[in-house]
């Protein structure tokens, strides 16, 4: 046989024995789960343990009492055909569809401008961080008073240029939109601080070769800023997304019980109802196992898109 035909036969690899762990080790592995098991059991109690509960109890008939007596698919299949969950779906959808790229483009316009070397930078952050701080219940009523009909802000404003008032909190053609926006005004805090965190993260020689290849504004957001933000916009979006699918609280609170239940109504509203107003408890816990299995699709997703942005 000649050398280079033995070269070609692979070596047979010999399985090396693992080294046992010296006494530091397991003393450091041993105090390792004895620090993480008060989350561990936290999470178990509170999150895993419910969890479960849930996806046991969308197949009974659980009613007020927490009694249930037969163990089917009806609550799935009733679901399916049921007009209010159509309904609740369609206003969740919107909501994505209009609140995700508009909030999404508002906050990285003012990340961008907080990052610039203005005056007064530290307030500005303060003040578009206060609504991450505040009440949902103290945002409800601010929105109620400039939403009104008769003495709104926003209608006195709109007065001015000739059109109008507008019945915000009413009108089954603008309530939608009204929703859209306190839930993009609501949402651009946290987005603005993480987004921000990101651009601060960018190497700022990047720009200073661009300064001396005379490289434009425009052409600098789109070739360092735009693909160098790609892993922190990816994450702000799956947080948007996983946001508005559970939204609730601003429509809750915003509007009358008979608009809640038709024109802005939710899942997560659709949910309630049938929880504690129809006490159909069951029924209730099918609704939230099919929201959380849009909400795991839909990040799966995303996921994968991410995965694939930052190959290329």
């Amino acid at each position: 046989m000649s050398l280079a035909e033995t070269t070609r036969v692979p070596l047979q690899q010999k399985s090396v024995p693992r080294p046992a762990l010296s006494r530091l080790e397991r003393a450091e592995r041993f105090w390792g789960w004895v620090m993480i098991l008060p989350l561990l059991i936290g999470l178990t109690v509170f999150y895993l343990v419910p969890f479960l509960q849930n996806i046991f109890y969308s197949f009974t008939d659980l009613n007020q009492f927490m009694r249930w007596s037969t163990l089917s698919v009806d609550n799935y299949v009733n679901l399916f055909e049921d007009d209010d969950f159509y309904t609740a779906a369609g206003n969740t959808l919107f909501y994505v569809v209009v609140c995700v790229p508009i909030s999404l483009s508002l906050s990285l316009l003012l990340a961008i401008g907080l990052n610039q070397n203005i005056r007064g930078k530290a307030v500005l952050r303060t003040l578009l961080f206060l609504p991450a701080v505040t009440m949902p219940a103290a945002v409800a009523m601010v929105w109620q008073w400039l939403f009104n009909k008769d003495f709104g802000l926003i209608n006195q404003a709109i007065g001015l240029l000739g059109i109008s008032p507008v019945a915000w909190l009413s009108d089954p053609d603008v309530v939608r939109i009204s929703v859209s926006i306190i839930i993009i005004w609501s949402s651009l805090a946290l987005k603005i601080i993480i987004l921000l965190a990101g651009l601060q993260s960018i190497p700022r020689q990047l720009y200073e070769a661009a300064d001396i290849d005379g490289i434009s504004t425009l052409r600098r957001f789109f070739c360092i800023t735009l693909p160098m933000m790609v892993p922190t916009l990816f994450f702000v979006s799956v947080m948007s997304f996983i946001e508005i699918l559970q939204i609730f609280d601003v429509v809750f609170l915003m509007f009358d019980r008979a608009l809640v239940e038709s024109d802005v109504m939710t899942v997560t509203n659709l949910f309630y109802k049938y929880a504690f107003y129809l006490q159909e408890k069951g029924y209730a816990s099918a609704i939230t196992v099919v929201l959380f299995a849009v909400t795991l699709l839909i990040t799966l997703i995303q996921m994968m898109i991410g995965k694939r942005l930052k190959v290329s």
